[in-house]
């Protein structure tokens, strides 16, 4: 309960390296020991010690009961911290092959005899959402490999018995085609073997002992360098045989290999492929390399993108026309497959290692607001071209001022990192997440209808809300976000309206109270029309249900009325009460029938904003021909295939003249 004593206590323990936590009495103390007792069921059983996770469990709702454990629960408590300490002295179970499950998680191999290192580095490694193998030597960590290859190892040199057996393995994992990336921890680090290991391919190399943040550091940042690998190149040249041998050089290496034969199609496939690299044949029919390498380098867009000439003429007149249209390197033909490989791999790493400064954000690894724009642009582009959608969202995390004046600015931080991490393991591998600044993140869904993002969204801040973290004084804290999203074409076709839309969205949500998840246009200012994105003029209520919650849940505002009259007379008039952009029409309404209704809008000139689509259409040419004629925009079947309608509605959405 002294505050001061407590707070120099703590101080001096992390100094000794220890984790510290305060309780001021014998209620937070047991609350403390319930949530470790939480943490620790989750991270045994992911290491696969069921029972230890029982055991914990069970421990947990003791402690977390209505009331505290008396004298008699003590036995009990001592006896499963004594089981617990039992189950979790047994071997580490092997992690189960990537293949057998649905985990894509980064697999980590930690090669290392001290098991009591290894099995701290593995608990450190779990906690950043790796999967982990413990192998104690080297032959074991050559058997592990074989059956499942690893994303990287983590690897003691001295972990075999032949002193030069560690510095073998090294050399093979980095022989590997791809490589295998792998960290190095060595008791002796002189600068001969700080050589010896990047000679064989080391990506980083620890003397021992080492703490398991710091290894594991290391290990994410081998990892990221390894997804930086993973680039994209496209390749122009009007021989395929060139092309197929460039592809079968440079893929085994993790690089994608995107060609072309035809340069007339130059610019629909570099906008497509969006590439790391450009490779260019000096001479083509039509156009040769000069002339694309000068429109590559007079659009602001690609004037950085790296460019590679493949050239049967290495004269000294042509080898300076090539890096006078703007080439960055050029290799003669025939080429010798090791000679391009290092040539294109070493500019793909000079590229990758400014980009990253450049383009993450050095907090939470994820892309910046600069990044992301330029990626987002590209995906909009794409969106136009091929007729899909694209959802702009924008997060923001709610009440953050508090959490770094309550917490500090370090719990600050890593309330961001996790969030971060939340987000990118929430959305697809093409979606785009980045961080733009503060607490507000923003995510790009390619092909995804804002309806679905909002579902999406809702589930992560689930998952958010479910994170815990610690505070000053042993104080826990949760977090939650605010989000609002918007969607290309409905709600703009440039990045700056769809943001504004998405923003404007977003502190709707805020102003109704946090914690939610709005779409763009989903409200309106008090007074103003009710604005919906489709209405339902339908007297069958049970297939009104059908549709409305088909439209609700992909994001559409409803509205359902029943009969024609009262639609007619809600859309028109001086100050209507409801704006729609789609009426869905049933043909056969009562009183006022469909062409009656159509006609009525129709008068009132409501039919240049508002799209009528008719359900039910009478049968015959002549009178689908009438509806038409009147100003419907499309018939559809009645029922309806829900598919088709939702189509539909897209179509008319996306035609509406605004």
């Amino acid at each position: 309960g002294d505050r001061e004593l407590a707070d120099r206590l703590a101080i001096e323990a992390a100094g000794r390296h220890f984790r510290v936590e305060v309780a001021p009495g014998v209620p937070q103390a047991r609350r403390a020991a319930e949530r470790e007792a939480h943490k620790l069921a989750g991270a045994v059983g992911s290491f696969g010690f069921a029972e230890g996770s029982r055991l914990a469990r069970e421990a947990e709702e003791l402690l977390g009961a209505a009331a505290p454990p008396g004298p008699e629960e003590a036995p009990r408590l001592a006896a499963l911290a004594a089981a617990l300490r039992v189950d979790l002295e047994r071997p580490l179970p092997s992690t189960p092959e990537r293949g057998s499950a649905a985990d894509d998680r980064p697999f980590l191999l930690v090669v290392d005899g001290d098991r009591e290192l290894a099995d701290r580095l593995a608990i450190e490694a779990a906690g950043r959402h790796f999967r982990v193998e413990v192998a104690p030597g080297v032959p074991q960590a050559r058997r592990a490999v074989n059956r499942q290859r690893p994303d990287v190892v983590l690897l003691d040199l001295a972990a075999d018995e032949d002193p030069g057996g560690g510095l073998a393995f090294l050399s093979e994992l980095s022989g590997r085609e791809p490589p295998i990336p792998a960290v190095v921890l060595a008791a002796r680090a002189g600068f001969d073997d700080r050589v010896e290991a990047a000679r064989r391919g080391a990506r980083g190399f620890l003397p021992k002992p080492v703490p398991p943040a710091q290894a594991m550091d290391a290990v994410q940042q081998a990892v990221r360098e390894r997804a930086l690998a993973e680039t994209r190149l496209l390749a122009v040249d009007d021989d395929p045989q060139v092309l197929e041998a460039v592809r079968a050089l440079l893929e085994p290496r993790g690089i994608r290999v995107a060609t072309l034969a035809d340069p007339l199609k130059f610019w629909d496939t570099l906008e497509e492929t969006a590439p790391d690299l450009l490779v260019l044949d000096l001479d083509m029919p039509h156009l040769g390399g000069l002339e694309l390498c000068r429109v590559v380098r007079n659009d602001p867009r690609w004037n950085g993108l790296p460019v590679l000439f493949l050239t049967g003429r290495a004269d000294a007149a042509t080898v300076q026309r090539v890096f006078a249209a703007g080439a960055d390197d050029f290799v003669a033909k025939p080429f010798v497959g090791p000679e391009l490989v290092t040539r294109i791999t070493n500019r793909l790493d000079r590229v990758q290692l400014h980009r990253t400064l450049a383009e993450t954000d050095p907090l939470t690894g994820l892309a910046n607001r600069r990044k992301s724009e330029e990626v987002i642009q590209h995906f909009l582009r794409l969106a136009a071209r091929r007729e899909q959608p694209f959802s702009l969202a924008v997060v923001d995390l709610d009440h953050f001022k508090a959490v770094n004046d309550r917490a500090g600015h370090a719990t600050g931080d890593e309330v961001l990192r996790r969030v971060a991490r939340i987000l990118l393991r929430s959305f697809r591998a093409e979606d785009v997440v980045a961080r733009w600044g503060g607490e507000e993140f923003v995510v790009g869904m390619f092909g995804m209808e804002k309806g679905a993002g909002v579902q999406r969204l809702e589930q992560v801040l689930g998952r958010v809300r479910e994170e815990r973290f610690g505070g000053w004084g042993g104080e826990e804290l949760s977090v939650g976000f605010s989000a609002g999203i918007a969607q290309f074409p409905d709600d703009g076709r440039e990045l700056p309206s769809l943001y504004r839309e998405a923003d404007g969205a977003l502190y709707r949500a805020k102003e109704e109270g946090r914690g939610r998840v709005a779409a763009a246009g989903s409200a309106d200012r008090p007074g103003d029309a009710l604005a919906v994105d489709v209405l339902l003029v339908d007297e069958d209520a049970a297939l009104a249900g059908l549709l409305l919650h088909a439209l609700e849940t992909r994001g559409y505002r409803t509205h359902w009325l029943q009969d024609g009259e009262a639609a007619v007379q809600a859309l028109s008039g001086r100050e209507p009460a409801l704006r729609a952009r789609v009426v869905l029409l049933d043909a056969a309404l009562p009183a006022l029938d469909g062409a009656g209704v159509l006609r009525a809008l129709a008068a009132a000139q409501l039919l240049a904003r508002t799209r009528v689509v008719v359900l039910g259409a009478p049968d015959g040419d002549a009178a689908e021909q009438e509806l038409l004629r009147l100003g419907a925009f499309d018939l559809v079947a009645k029922p309806p295939s829900v598919p088709l309608l939702l189509q539909r509605v897209r179509r008319a959405l996306g035609s509406r003249r605004s």
